[in-house]
């Protein structure tokens, strides 16, 4: 059985559709909080791969995690993938967020990802086998101003992968983190339209070269080529250069500025 947060939009779902088309994956358990776009996602892998389908509805933001370990102890679970995640939707200082935001982004994605794997690991454990996908960010690299939480609780995904990457290496448990720098989502604030093959890539395109290294040895990696070509300019950005002249010409300028538009976009739509 596999298992997925996060798996109803951008690259949670482009991930869980390539496994299901290029893995031949079968059994399924969606856990997310829009019952309407479980339903959906799950509809579409019945009908497409006569997938057997299992889904929870639960808002990550809650604490009370006794539903989900009474429904996954039972599971022989043998994928978890945690995926779910939220950002901030304006660039600007902790004051200037939504009230409460950045306690939110911790609780959604680094608590979350931590509860499903303290619940499906000692399983995995038992039963000798087992992989875990946890989904960090290229923004998690450094430090980044103007969006501090969301950087933040990526690289607390990074560094908590990489130790337990130690300790269940030779278990038969393979744990894999994944570190994608833009992919065209609505977390990042990128339309389909937008992506342009090299620095933004679409969801489905990213999610094509990640399956292909589920299961391997690599467990600390981008999970594509083109990303992993951005990651060795990034390390010639030293920090000094990072936050005294990207973040204050491409952070609060360029990127303020169109993730406002697409904001505004969105809301449009919505109207």
């Amino acid at each position: 059985m596999l298992v997925i947060t996060g798996g109803t939009d951008g690259i949670g779902l482009a991930y869980l559709t390539e496994l299901a088309q290029s893995r031949g994956l079968k059994k399924f358990y969606l856990i997310g909080r829009s019952e309407k776009k479980l339903q959906s996602v799950a509809a579409s892998l019945k009908e497409k791969h006569k997938a057997e389908v299992r889904y929870t509805v639960f808002d990550f933001e809650s604490t009370d995690y006794s539903t989900l370990n009474n429904e996954l102890k039972n599971l022989d679970v043998g994928i978890l993938i945690n995926c779910a995640g939220i950002a901030p939707t304006t660039v600007g200082t902790l004051a200037e967020q939504e009230p409460g935001l950045a306690s939110k982004i911790l609780q959604v994605n680094l608590m979350s990802n931590v509860k499903l794997t303290e619940i499906t690991l000692p399983g995995m454990v038992e039963r000798k086998r087992g992989i875990i996908v946890n989904f960090s960010s290229i923004t998690g690299w450094r430090p980044l101003p103007y969006l501090s939480s969301y950087p933040a609780s990526k690289a607390a995904i990074s560094f908590f992968s990489d130790s337990l990457q130690d300790e269940f290496r030779g278990s038969g448990i393979r744990i894999q983190c994944l570190v994608p720098s833009l992919v065209a989502t609505k977390i990042a604030s990128y339309d389909t339209s937008e992506a342009n093959g090299i620095f933004v890539l679409k969801a489905e395109n990213f999610a094509q070269q990640a399956v292909r290294l589920i299961g391997t040895r690599w467990e600390m990696i981008t999970g594509c080529v083109q990303h992993d070509m951005l990651i060795a300019l990034a390390q010639l950005l030293s920090p000094w250069l990072l936050k005294n002249i990207f973040v204050p010409l491409i952070m609060l300028k360029v990127h303020k500025q169109r993730v406002e538009e697409y904001q505004e976009k969105l809301k449009n739509k919505s109207e």
